[in-house]
């Protein structure tokens, strides 16, 4: 099976005179080819967190077995599940990184093999998870068309510094995909989504160490369907249009801009990583001009195009649509729309963290209120139920809530992993019909909005 891409842009093109900020959703499809399968090599190293810490219990879990226990399990797990042909290989990882099992095709005596040396695995030093990537990055330099794909587990706060992290993630960027997942206590957010953004995974944490051994097998399930090793998303931008902003926003919410390789004063690539049958959404920011543009009529912003090596698998026009008219202007993609409700919940959570850490507690409840009302109206149950360790929850709707005391450090974490995880828009939107409508708060949303993408209170007409 191979694939080809269908883009789509949701967007509102009318723009007034005066208007520089263009805004449109991009969704991205792979889709099923006909013909016959190519064979593509396939990759997978497992790293798992060996630190000092991971010999201890993990506290949150209703076994409390050790939590080098329950990671040596889900490697098996994972062992078990590659196909035979599968090139794999199993890092520990502590301050340093060691390779016990090397890169072999996995069949029944690879992996016996490879589960053996997985039970030696012992625990003591620190935690320098660029080191691992790095090492990971070495085993898999030699398979450069391969598909390949890394899981990190890690329960602790990465020691390195973070320039260093920053130069291995740098240097990892291409060669290959990495899921991170943390367990335990003491793993920290921010280093789990810089794998995930930079290396085009995914980001979670595991808090009963009994589901570990299932997330394992998915990991894998989940990248033995991809089936193109990678896909570019080049755009190119007609004067004096300039390509802003660049963000991932479903499945996994990632701030892709620093990561756009420019190919001259107007393209662009993205390289977005190994793809299967599924569908990405990406928010695109462009500055325009009206200058010397025509008005009244369709003009292009930019064309969006999926290439495979060198082939262009599919493609998309951003356009602007130029009027006098400033009422024309007032409509907003539903689509745009909800995303930046979910961007509002998300900046509503930090605001709270924030009033919280200042020890104003009434600040923090009506922060959090907000943030669970727009995770109601998003319907993002994921982030509705994680935002119950900040609030007790007495009626999501209106946002009627109450702080808990004593905030942990894994609470916080668990909910900034959640808070990357965005509901995706519906396909089929409802197009705007009227102007905007003003909610009490003293902020505009579309006309297609029931709620407020600001606060979340209900439009009441």
């Amino acid at each position: 099976m191979t694939l080809r891409f269908e883009l789509n842009i949701d967007q509102d093109p009318v723009m007034t005179i005066g208007q520089t900020e263009l805004h449109a959703v991009l969704r991205v499809a792979g889709k099923r080819l006909d013909g016959p399968v190519p064979e593509t090599e396939r990759c997978e190293v497992l790293i798992i967190d060996c630190s000092g810490s991971m010999g201890g219990p993990n506290r949150r879990s209703e076994g409390r077995r050790l939590k080098i226990t329950a990671a040596t399990s889900a490697a098996m797990t994972a062992i078990d599940t590659l196909p035979d042909g599968v090139i794999f290989a199993v890092v520990a990882g502590n301050h340093e990184a060691r390779t016990v099992h090397p890169p072999k095709p996995a069949d029944e005596r690879t992996r016996a093999r490879a589960k053996a040396a997985v039970r030696r695995l012992t625990c003591n030093g620190g935690t320098n998870i660029g080191t691992w990537l790095t090492e990971a990055r070495r085993l898999l330099s030699s398979r450069p068309d391969a598909l390949k794909h890394a899981i990190l587990l890690t329960d602790g706060q990465n020691n390195e510094p973070p320039a260093e992290f920053e130069r291995a993630l740098a240097a990892c960027e291409g060669a290959f995909v990495c899921d991170a997942r943390g367990i335990g206590e003491d793993w920290v957010a921010h280093d789990l989504l810089r794998v995930a953004t930079v290396l085009r995974g995914s980001a979670d944490a595991v808090v009963d160490d009994a589901d570990l051994e299932a997330e394992f097998g998915r990991m894998v399930e989940a990248a033995l369907g991809k089936v193109t090793p990678g896909m570019l998303l080049r755009f190119t931008t007609t004067p004096p249009a300039r390509l802003v902003s660049l963000r991932q926003v479903y499945p996994d919410r990632a701030d892709l801009t620093g990561h756009v390789d420019a190919l001259g004063d107007r393209a662009f690539e993205l390289a977005s990583g190994s793809w299967g049958e599924e569908s990405r959404d990406y928010q695109l920011h462009f500055e325009v001009s009206h200058a010397d543009a025509p008005h009244f009529t369709d003009l292009r912003v930019a064309r969006v195009e999926a290439m495979v090596g060198g082939e262009r698998r599919g493609t998309a026009n951003v356009m602007v649509h130029w009027t006098e008219d400033p009422a024309a202007s007032t409509f907003t993609s539903h689509t745009i729309s909800l995303y930046q409700a979910q961007d509002n919940m998300s900046q509503a959570v930090d605001a709270g963290l924030a009033a919280y850490g200042r020890n104003d507690l009434a600040g923090a409840e009506r922060e959090w209120a907000r943030a669970v009302r727009l995770a109601a109206r998003c319907g993002n149950q994921r982030a509705l139920d994680e935002l119950r360790r900040f609030v007790e929850i007495l009626d999501p709707d209106e946002g009627r809530v109450r702080v808990r005391p004593n905030l942990s450090h894994h609470d916080v974490q668990l909910v900034k992993v959640a808070l990357s995880h965005y509901e995706q828009a519906p396909e089929e939107a409802p197009a705007p019909t009227g102007p905007p409508w003003m909610c009490d708060c003293g902020r505009t949303s579309p006309s297609t909005a029931n709620f407020c993408i600001h606060c979340g209170h209900t439009h009441r007409s």
